[in-house]
């Protein structure tokens, strides 16, 4: 279990809050909307109504007790800001910033964001490339050059092994896990185990990689 603060509870704060809770871990959450707070209010550990831009709001808060402070703020690129620098003044263990453009997002980086990320564009490039990819079930970026894949076992693979078909050499992916058509994941770890029809697999491996296999 881990502790979160959230500020902001726009959607994406509101929905990460929720998730966070509801899988156990403990979440306060900051905004300055009284309705949002009453809203979410019951299904976290704390919830304080009050401008994030304020040092004492966050004092109040006590930013250092979490294991994560996550900057939700989108409609004001200088309360983002404002608000990851007086975090990281005051020495939160880990700052999640979200960003509404590259240029925001280099200032919370200089600014001592351990991470920015961009839920609007990220889950674009996510559902793109699912839909324009033939097999491809979910798609999960790891970096601007690697990702994580869950697809179809190949026809051509079927009745087949890692070992036999030689994966890593041929084609640059490693396989991570299956599961079969009842949802049942198990970690890959058997080269000589066979790849059956109905089974889905997860692949991590270079983007070109995962293109050209996914084709």
């Amino acid at each position: 279990m881990k502790s979160f603060l959230i500020i902001g509870l726009g959607n994406f704060g509101k929905t990460m809050a929720l998730t966070l809770a509801e899988n156990g871990h403990q979440v306060q959450v900051i905004d300055v909307d009284v309705e949002k707070i009453d809203e979410i209010g019951d299904k976290v550990v704390s919830a304080i109504c009050g401008d994030a831009t304020n040092e004492s709001v966050l004092h109040s808060a006590g930013v250092n007790n979490f294991d994560c402070c996550v900057v939700c703020l989108k409609s004001s690129m200088q309360d983002s800001i404002l608000t990851t620098l007086l975090l990281k003044e005051m020495g939160a263990n880990r700052i999640v910033a979200r960003a509404v453009s590259e240029h925001h997002k280099k200032i919370l980086l200089k600014l001592g964001a351990d991470l920015v990320v961009f839920p609007e564009k990220d889950m674009g490039q996510r559902l793109a490339l699912t839909l324009a990819q033939n097999d491809v079930l979910e798609y999960f970026n790891l970096s601007d050059k690697f990702s994580i894949v869950e697809i179809k076992v190949p026809k051509k693979w079927v009745g087949h092994s890692i070992k036999e078909l030689e994966i890593r050499k041929k084609y640059g992916v490693n396989v991570i896990a299956t599961s079969d058509a009842s949802q049942n994941f198990e970690i890959f770890t058997d080269p000589e185990r066979i790849f059956r029809e109905d089974e889905k697999i997860v692949i991590v491996g270079n983007n070109d990689d995962i293109e050209k296999l996914t084709k």
